[in-house]
């Protein structure tokens, strides 16, 4: 019987509680205020999760990028002794390497395929009796000009770092008179994406 006496007595609480709620126009969740704590945190978590799902996305495109193959070629000059001209940009013709496909040696001009900091090396050989002068041309722009004496088998040795957008060329050039050079597989280009 006390059973029944305080199950009678918490439904007419309950009841007198959503009729004072119902006569102010209050709603039943604002009598506990708590929920409302509860609702604001739900929506911080919302943020923060789609910040996260954000910054993973960015992470994950880093990483990819990081994990595919690097711009990288080598490519030789076979030919023989050879007069250039002014000017003429030399085609190193056989190629050992090519990621990426950048080097082309029908310009002898390496394009570079994406924005970045590229390593690049190469000799060309002189050939008697003509001093050789050749240019590292950065998209038409003289990056150095170094020299090689008439002596034969004298050479044209080069490094260079250059910071690179992607569609910049990069090759070798004659400077401004002619030249002799041999090829025969001993005048090399190569460059790489760091």
């Amino acid at each position: 019987m006390g059973l029944l006496v305080h199950i009678f007595v918490a439904i007419v609480a309950l009841n007198l509680v959503g009729r004072a709620a119902l006569q102010t126009n209050q709603s039943v969740l604002d009598q506990f205020p708590e929920f409302n704590s509860l609702k604001q945190n739900c929506e911080n978590l919302k943020r923060s999760y789609q910040t996260i799902q954000s910054d993973l996305a960015t992470v994950k495109s880093k990483l990819q990028s990081f994990s595919a193959p690097r711009p990288a070629f080598l490519a030789i000059w076979t030919a023989d002794i050879v007069t250039l001209r002014s000017n003429d940009i030399i085609k190193f013709n056989h190629i050992v390497i090519n990621v990426g496909n950048g080097y082309s040696p029908g310009t002898g001009k390496f394009k570079a395929p994406k924005q970045g900091t590229y390593f690049f090396g190469g000799t060309i050989v002189s050939a008697p009796s003509d001093p050789l002068s050749m240019m590292l041309m950065k998209s038409g722009t003289a990056i150095m000009v170094p020299y090689a004496t008439g002596t034969q088998g004298d050479s044209y040795t080069f490094t260079a770092v250059l910071q690179l957008n992607a569609g910049d060329t990069v090759y070798v050039q004659n400077d401004n008179k002619p030249d002799k050079a041999y090829g025969r597989y001993h005048s090399t280009f190569s460059g790489f994406m760091i």
